[in-house]
């Protein structure tokens, strides 16, 4: 393999600017800016410049349990950001969400990545898309630290108190649609690492949450899955906080219900996960009371004023 994919040798920020000692430069195409360690992160790397009324349920609902949170929605679209959509200006409205497109030029410098995104095999993946978001989530998340979330979950309550912690996705798996991290994570940077080194464009299967199970299970997990006093220091959450249904269960929550949802349905959720692999066809349909409508309109309610007098999602 080409030594020069594998070399982890670091690089300093490209235009040599600093910020103060508890924050860190970030470039973008749109600004300079320096962030602190309270943010959410969002992609949408699909090379679109707005939101969909899903993706936008997500970015408002962490908003609202957020309110000293900044929330980022990073886009990795050369085309400047439909700002007049009409999600797009709802969104715009909050005083702690932005939007910004990336420059992975600076983004990917000074981390793991950068030979990486420099030698451009993932340009030529027929997963493009998917490899990417799973790169830059971990980059963003090792470089500056925060939460990242996927734009296909529905935030139900506060995330601020979660630190260095996963959740289970399905058995003994672990989840990447959330991820809370520090600065730095030890196992941000095995997976890292390990990224460069076993990447293969044509092979979907190298993606984060491979990436992450190998290595916590190799570097973090001496005993059980209980992490949380080695080296890793990882909280691993139970399936039921993020990905309360499984995959391959995922049309429970778009089925019309009869009942009103209960407060406790979703007691040890910190978020729902909707799959949208999956799910990206089927409709929200007002009206019909689904668990996805009905979580919407209670966490997402200025978003739901609008898909309302659309009538789907």
């Amino acid at each position: 393999m080409d030594k020069e994919i594998l070399s982890m040798e670091f690089y300093d920020d490209p235009l040599n600017r600093k910020c103060e000692s508890n924050a860190k430069f970030l470039q973008t195409k749109d600004t300079i800016e320096c962030l602190e360690t309270s943010n959410i992160f969002f992609l949408e790397t699909s090379n679109s410049s707005r939101l969909s009324a899903r993706q936008a349920c997500a970015v408002e609902s962490a908003a609202l349990h957020h309110p000293e949170w900044q929330i980022i929605v990073l886009f990795t679209s050369s085309q400047p950001l439909h700002l007049m959509d009409s999600f797009m200006a709802l969104l715009s409205q909050f005083g702690n969400i932005r939007f910004l497109r990336m420059e992975l030029d600076f983004t990917m410098a000074g981390t793991p990545l950068w030979f990486w995104y420099q030698k451009g095999n993932w340009k030529y993946s027929p997963h493009k898309t998917e490899h990417l978001s799973d790169a830059i989530r971990l980059c963003l998340l090792w470089k500056y630290g925060g939460i990242y979330l996927d734009t296909d979950v529905v935030v139900l309550r506060s995330l601020s108190k979660l630190r260095n912690a996963v959740a289970f996705d399905s058995g003994t798996n672990l989840g990447n649609s959330f991820l809370a991290f520090d600065r730095g994570q030890t196992l941000l940077r095995f997976a890292l690492t390990d990224y460069v080194s076993s990447y293969n464009p044509y092979k979907f299967a190298n993606n984060g949450p491979v990436l992450l199970n190998r290595n916590f299970k190799k570097h973090c997990k001496p005993e059980s899955y209980n992490a949380t006093n080695n080296r890793c220091h990882i909280n691993v959450l139970p399936k039921e906080s993020a990905y309360l249904i499984d995959f391959n269960q995922w049309q429970e929550y778009f089925r019309p219900q009869t009942a009103t949802l209960s407060e406790t349905a979703f007691k040890s959720s910190y978020i729902i996960h909707f799959w949208n692999k999956m799910s990206k066809s089927e409709k929200i349909v007002i009206g019909q009371n689904s668990w996805y409508e009905l979580l919407m309109k209670v966490h997402c309610p200025k978003v739901y004023e609008i898909v309302a007098d659309i009538g789907y999602a």
